[in-house]
């Protein structure tokens, strides 16, 4: 499944400048309309289901399901927002929005996890019956199989554009899939009479859900911050910038990440028997050159050596 669903991802960028704002906004949507369908279905399945079997642990599966649904929302919510024009107030423009959105997401996570925490806990000391069906196993077997699809291409689109905030949806897919794994352990315990399981594996998927959480706000809040460069960005710009010619070496690149938009800095050391003009030449070719590619503001400090 995982080499067909790379293609399909590496066809849909196929010839595209993904560091263009509007290439990356169009991969986005594709990313973001592509789960939204996919977990409407997964989660009306689980829930038709968990209530015909009074299982915690499907319900809770169910309600995974449905706030993917509303994160990948978000999700296009936050690309929406990100791919605004500057303007007088954000003179970088808004692509930052992008990350907060995977904050949201996240508090969303930790907030439901913490409610099937407690309803676990009631179902594991009232020992609530779980009436398991052959079919309700085929069900949780069936979105698996379109979890593991939506992971593996939000995965791939997430690392094709860069985007932490895919990346986190893809996990959001990931997560269901795994616990979908252990509702089939509790409906299973279920034919013989292990009632408690269903709360037990509840409280697990419910602590996975936590860790989720926490790790996209996390990187969410590390994006906001302002992180260093990916060594690939990194090593792609410094030879890029070398590609002029008189660019001798380049050092100390740094990174402003705006989400779609990037403001980057840099030193270039030239010749120290040049002229001010062929040195400053040399520096805006540079600077043409790098935001040909990635699309951002570059900025050049000559050093003559």
């Amino acid at each position: 499944m995982r080499f067909l669903v790379y293609r399909l991802a590496q066809k849909l960028v196929a010839g595209r400048n993904l560091y263009k704002p509007a290439e990356r906004h169009r991969i986005s949507l594709i990313a973001g309309w592509s789960s939204i369908g996919g977990n409407f279905l997964i989660a009306l399945l689980k829930l038709i289901f968990g209530l015909l079997t009074n299982s915690i642990a499907l319900m809770a599966d169910a309600a995974h399901s449905f706030s993917d649904i509303l994160s990948s929302l978000i999700v296009l919510i936050g690309f929406s927002f990100a791919k605004k024009e500057p303007d007088s107030e954000h003179p970088h423009g808004h692509g930052r929005s992008e990350y907060l959105a995977g904050l949201i997401i996240a508090f969303m996570l930790i907030g439901l996890s913490g409610a099937f925490i407690y309803n676990a806990y009631l179902r594991y000391i009232d020992n609530t019956p779980v009436s398991a069906s052959i079919v309700a196993v085929v069900a949780v077997l069936i979105s698996i199989l379109i979890k593991e699809f939506l992971y593996n291409f939000s995965a791939r689109i997430s690392t094709l554009i860069e985007s932490d905030t895919i990346e986190g949806d893809a996990w959001h897919h990931r997560s269901d899939s795994l616990s979908s794994a252990l509702v089939l352990f509790a409906l299973t315990g279920s034919f013989f009479g292990l009632y408690n399981l269903d709360a037990v594996l509840g409280f697990a998927i419910a602590l996975f859900i936590l860790y989720a959480g926490l790790k996209i706000a996390r990187n969410s809040c590390s994006r906001l911050l302002g992180t260093a460069p990916n060594q690939d960005l990194e090593e792609g710009v410094i030879n890029r910038a070398r590609e002029i010619n008189g660019v001798i070496d380049v050092h100390n690149l740094k990174v402003h990440d705006y989400g779609s938009w990037k403001v980057m800095t840099m030193h270039i050391e030239v010749n120290g028997d040049l002229n001010l003009d062929k040195a400053h030449d040399i520096a805006h070719r540079v600077e043409e050159h790098v935001s040909e590619k990635y699309h951002c503001d570059t900025i050049v400090h000559l050093d003559p050596c």
